[in-house]
């Protein structure tokens, strides 16, 4: 094979075997964190004798099966709490979910 040919087919070969997309690329998990302690941290902490409130997305009972569904999670707690975020803020907090606890693609 002419090497020109192998750096092509190399290229298709990368292209095609690279991992999925996240399913929140405009969201920053850092800020993601941020909000999430700022707005959410409390509430989930509550819930727990311990206080642990990240044991939350973990639970079999209340994780998430799909990336829609954690984005609209986050939004309706978000709502609930009188966050007042914008959807860009959602995306941030739902990366960070995402990214720590679900691993949706």
């Amino acid at each position: 094979m002419r090497r020109i040919d192998a750096l092509i087919f190399a290229g298709m070969l990368a292209a095609s075997t690279s991992a999925p997309a996240n399913p929140f690329p405009m969201g920053d998990p850092a800020e993601g964190r941020k909000l999430h302690e700022k707005s959410c941290a409390s509430c989930h902490n509550s819930m727990y004798n311990d206080r642990n409130g990240l044991q939350l997305y973990s639970s079999d009972h209340r994780k998430a099966a799909s990336a829609s569904f954690l984005r609209q999670r986050v939004e309706a707690c978000a709502s609930q709490v009188g966050a007042g975020w914008f959807d860009e803020e959602i995306d941030h907090v739902s990366r960070w979910l995402n990214d720590e606890f679900y691993r949706f693609k």
